[in-house]
Order: C-alpha cells, then structure tokens, then sequence
C-alpha cells in the first residue's frame, strides 16, 4: 500500500468516475484501475461498487478513505518539515519549469533576479506538469512555471500570471501556406495533424478538435507527440502540420514556420505556483520580480 495508491483511491472516491480520476493524476484510466484493483488485492476487500456512470464507495471503502486521507497528509507534512529544515537559511531558489514554454524567458527572468540579489543561488529542474505538482507539495523545488490547473490543497499555495500564449499553426517552411500572414482553419482540413497527446494536454486537445468540428470537419490527427521538440522534428521531416503554443518559435529553425489561425482564439496562460508560507527567503521576492517583469515576457514571445 503506497502513497501514489493511496493518492489514486482517493482521487476516485472525490471524483466517483475513473476517467475523471486519471485526468487529474495526468494519467490514463487503465492505470488508475490497476491501482485500484492492486489496493483492493491487497487488502482483499471490494472498495468501490461500479456502475454505467460513476463509481460508490463500499463499507470497506468509506473506512479507508479517512485512514488513507490521514497518510497522504502525514506524508506530505513529514517531506515538506525535512524539506524546509534543510532549506532554513540557505539563498537557493528551486524551480521546476516546463522546457519549451519558459525557454524563451526564463534566462534573462532569473539571470536578471540573480544580479539584483547578490549571494544567491537557483537550481533549475526540467519536469511534467504531473513531476510539478508532486515537487512542490513535497517541497523539492519552491516555484514550479507550469501550463496546468494543477490540484493543490486549497490556501496553501498561490499562483500568479506569467504570460498568456496563444495557439499557432505549425507548418513545413516549403508548405504552401507558410508565407501567409495569417491562415483560415479550413484550409487546414486535409491536413495530417500531429497534436499533443490528449492524455498529456486533454483540455486544449479538445478545444482545438472543437473550433475543426465548429468549422465543418474533423480533424486527421496523424500523430500524438509526447513534447514539443518532437513535434517540431515532425513537422520539419514533412510528416504533416500541428497547431501549438506560439512560444514554440524558441526550439524551431529555418524548417518550420508558425503562422496565425483566425478561428482560433484559444488564451493558454503560464504560472507560478508557489507555498503560500514558504520558509524560502527568496521565494516571495523572485515573484515580485516576475510580477514586475510580466510585460517584458509577454513582450518576448
């Protein structure tokens, strides 16, 4: 019985639907079964009566959620008590980023923080949206730069604005549409897209499948890249066309372009959660500095 198990039941019993439970983990509905059945091995009882559409908690299960609520607890308090202690005194910024999203900005934001505070130091970490949210609550870095609604215990934690992204079309630079100022969706239909896996990005996968449907057709989506680096390979080796963040133009060369898509409007914010009682003495001070930074972000992308 482990805590990542323990996180997974209670997720199903809050959200009563496997599926739902498996977006917010940032994980798939044949995993969050496993875990649940492997948890109801274990203890060699029936937690959870399934029906068409949603899922009830057993006797068995009503007693463990509870027991398995005060666990999850216990260890998120004991991590982040050893975390902290550690970290007591010492000038070092940990921040998880997402690599394709703060490349652009990230550099010149924390450089320009460094010099303005001598005799501190940052760590960086290139993590998932799902690595983000397990670091923080476990207080392994202090800030994480992150795309996602990530679940966090309600008033423990606060977010701020770092820039809003928009979507763009990536196209081959010898596509017939690359030197358009901008491009209407529907001449994207017989198109071979190649679109973030859904597991990984659900929400702004189905936005985007949504303004096709709206537009009069269904999307050929050809490919499900894991990360932007790997679209962009796919796009420039000719394997078809993607629609992705703006600020993807920092990983691309002369063999891609991005061009506007005007049915599309879909606002893709970045943010900066952090400990709302951090024992980081930089913590708070760095997100004053993104604060008074955000037009110049905004302005690079």
């Amino acid at each position: 019985m482990d805590i990542k198990t323990l996180k997974t039941f209670v997720k199903v019993a809050r959200l009563k639907n496997f599926s739902a439970a498996a977006k917010e983990l940032h994980s798939v509905q044949p995993t969050v079964s496993r875990h649940i059945s492997d948890l109801e091995s274990e203890l060699q009882t029936k937690l959870f009566d399934r029906t068409t559409h949603q899922v009830e908690l057993t006797a068995s299960g009503e007693r463990l959620l509870p027991e398995a609520l005060k666990i999850i607890e216990n260890d998120h308090r004991v991590k982040a008590t050893i975390a902290q202690t550690v970290m007591e005194g010492e000038h070092e910024l940990r921040i998880g980023y997402l690599a394709t999203a703060c490349a652009f900005f990230l550099p010149k934001l924390l450089k320009g923080f460094l010099e303005a505070n001598p005799g501190s130091s940052a760590r960086l970490y290139e993590m998932t949206p799902a690595d983000q949210a397990n670091a923080l609550q476990e207080s392994k870095v202090d800030i994480i730069f992150t795309r996602e609604s990530i679940p966090l215990e309600r008033g423990a934690y606060e977010s701020t604005l770092i820039y809003t992204d928009s979507l763009v079309a990536v196209l081959p630079a010898t596509h017939h549409l690359a030197t358009r100022k901008s491009i209407c969706l529907t001449e994207l239909s017989q198109e071979r897209m190649h679109l973030f896996h859904r597991n990984e990005w659900l929400d702004v996968y189905e936005q985007i499948v949504a303004c096709c449907h709206d537009q009069g057709f269904t999307p050929n989506v050809a490919g499900n890249p894991m990360n932007m680096r790997h679209l962009v390979t796919s796009v420039a080796s000719g394997l078809g066309i993607s629609i992705a963040p703006n600020c993807i133009q920092s990983i691309m060369d002369e063999q891609c372009v991005c061009v506007p898509v005007e049915q599309i409007k879909i606002n893709i914010p970045l943010l900066a959660y952090y400990r709302r009682n951090s024992a980081g003495k930089l913590v708070k001070p760095f997100i004053h500095h993104c604060t008074d930074q955000r037009e110049m972000v905004q302005n690079l992308i």
